[in-house]
């Protein structure tokens, strides 16, 4: 497993396997090896270099990766239930920032759903009346806010 480890990173070395921008790596790019640690280190390179990037993610990295939302492997798949969670228990104080389309509550909403702080806002507040119409606010919350969101949390 170590010379073939070692086999990669002086594969890689020589054959500029290295050179993918940042940007390959905020959107999720990565080669038919899937995400994981060799997502890390190859990026999107086409070819044999998938082989090294499959062995790399063999290695448990792709699993924790896929779980939390790291190693190139997108949004974790938690980030649902942490959201809904999170309106559940700033209901209050989430609810007054929507009246308002501003506020603290709704700015860390709005990160957590990788979305325009002001652009959610302002969505929330004109969709107030139907968001609060009685039961089961926090679903109404998550689905406005995942219409206007780019990660649907």
């Amino acid at each position: 497993m170590k010379k073939i480890i070692l086999a990669a990173i002086v594969l890689a070395s020589t054959s500029s396997a290295f050179a993918f921008s940042k940007s390959d790596l905020s959107n999720g790019s990565y080669g038919t090896a899937g995400c994981g640690l060799g997502a890390l280190a190859f990026g999107n390179k086409s070819g044999p270099i998938q082989i090294f990037a499959s062995t790399l993610n063999g290695t448990g990295v792709q699993t924790f990766g896929m779980s939390t939302g790291t190693s190139n492997c997108g949004p974790s798949v938690f980030a649902a239930n942490e959201t809904k969670a999170f309106i559940d228990n700033n209901a209050v104080a989430l609810e007054n920032d929507i009246v308002r389309g501003q506020g603290e509550t709704l700015m860390t909403l709005s990160k957590m759903m990788n979305c325009n702080s002001d652009v959610l806002g302002v969505t929330l507040k004109n969709n107030y009346k139907t968001i609060y119409t009685g039961e089961q606010s926090t679903e109404r919350v998550m689905e406005t806010a995942q219409k206007v969101c780019s990660v649907k949390g």
